[in-house]
């Protein structure tokens, strides 16, 4: 069942919070969902392939959407980038 639009803001829980995305089960990772998060609007413009893949891959993924998926590689890929800053 599609999750609503008021629980995009999911967080993965401790078990899988070290777990690359693409590797995460969602099916069976406890989520919750916090309070309503502010986020600040970002306008991007990507070729329609990716965005048709993003797509695809969010139905996959039992996701709401596309952007809920780019805003989870975005924090994954920033995350994983952050060790840069400390050097």
């Amino acid at each position: 069942m599609p999750r609503k639009r008021s629980e995009q803001g999911l967080t993965i829980d401790r078990a899988t919070e070290n777990d690359r995305l693409s590797d995460a089960d969602l099916d069976t990772a406890v989520v919750t969902v916090p309070g309503k998060i502010a986020k600040i609007a970002l306008n991007m413009r990507i070729e329609p392939e990716l965005v048709a893949l993003a797509k695809q891959v969010a139905r996959a993924k039992h996701l709401d959407g596309y952007t809920q998926l780019l805003r989870l590689y975005i924090r994954e890929g920033l995350q994983r980038d952050r060790a840069l800053l400390n050097k």
